[in-house]
């Protein structure tokens, strides 16, 4: 009795040879020979067929906001060989609607325009002009818009920055255009005060950094300028120090406030180029009476109220004053 292990090895070797023999082989190839001459006559047959087309608004007003949603996809059907309306379905190409050629709608709230009217041309440059258009859907575009005002507006730079061993920031970071116009609805346009940037990320900087990064817009804000360039200007520092006076604010006409020691050491750290530039009297430090008088400690802790462009990290030896209110 024939092992049933050994009748399946030889079934599955008398198919191999079936397979691969000469007559299927050939058998093959004249079904492959009949499969392209059947395509190659389908391809040049004439059809209808409806194809989806993409629609690509340019030059569009910048003080324009839209009512409804813009169609972007628009369905041509047309009558044409099958090469043609196969070209047409794997065309990465884009029907355009250019608003510079369509003066009439910056006087108009709502227009419609027939689709036959904006795209025929483009359709037969762009294919072929045996190409017959039946129809399209929708058949009409219908552009319905409101007029936004406009505001300049500051730009605004959002960073997180570090810089590398003795570097720092030689100056203010610059940005490149400051403001910006941006449009809006009216009842929107006066809540916006600044427009911030992408953010700028850089660490252990040692050298100036220039970079152009993107605006950050809030819906239905639009504006021309995408983007703006940020200049970060790093050079080596130099510690310096200087001597300065401590002053009283906020002092009441009938006493006076003396401070024990009137002036501290100020330690600071300034770009080389600005070293000599720094003077005292760039610097202003103080206490507030009003603080002085909602306190029970007997010192009071220095203000930095303001330094001079370009001076980081100011240390205060010592930090607080003793004072007498007499």
């Amino acid at each position: 009795m024939n092992n049933p292990k050994d009748s399946l090895n030889i079934l599955k070797e008398k198919a191999k040879a079936f397979l691969f023999s000469w007559n299927v082989l050939v058998f093959l190839f004249f079904v492959l020979i009949s499969t392209i001459f059947w395509f190659t006559i389908s391809l040049n047959k004439t059809y209808e067929y409806t194809v989806p087309m993409k629609i690509r608004y340019i030059n569009v007003p910048s003080d324009v906001e839209f009512s409804a949603d813009l169609i972007t996809e628009i369905d041509v059907k047309v009558k044409e060989k099958g090469v043609t309306i196969l070209a047409m379905l794997h065309s990465k190409d884009s029907l355009t609607f250019n608003f510079d050629e369509h003066q009439e709608i910056n006087d108009l709230k709502k227009i419609s325009i027939p689709s036959s009217s904006l795209f025929d041309k483009q359709i037969k440059e762009n294919y072929s002009n045996s190409t017959v258009i039946i129809g399209y859907y929708p058949d009409v575009i219908t552009i319905e818009k409101g007029v936004l005002k406009s505001k300049n507006v500051p730009v605004v730079v959002v960073k997180d920055i570090t810089y590398d061993g003795q570097f720092c920031a030689s100056d203010s970071c610059k940005v490149s255009p400051s403001s910006v116009k941006v449009y809006a609805p009216q009842n929107m346009i006066d809540t916006l005060h600044c427009i911030y940037t992408k953010k700028l990320t850089a660490h252990d900087l040692n050298d100036t950094l220039v970079s152009e990064i993107g605006l950050v817009f809030p819906e239905r804000f639009k504006s021309d300028t995408k983007y703006a360039k940020v200049t970060i200007p790093v050079e080596i520092y130099i510690e310096g120090t200087t001597v300065v006076p401590v002053k009283v604010i906020n002092v009441p006409k009938q006493y006076t406030v003396k401070v024990i020691p009137n002036e501290v050491e100020v330690k600071y750290n300034v770009g080389k180029s600005k070293f000599n530039k720094i003077k005292a009297n760039g610097f202003s430090l103080n206490i507030d009476y009003n603080d002085i008088i909602s306190s029970n400690s007997k010192t009071q802790y220095i203000n930095i109220a303001k330094t001079p462009a370009g001076v980081t990290n100011c240390k205060l030896m010592p930090e607080s004053v003793e004072y007498i209110v007499y």
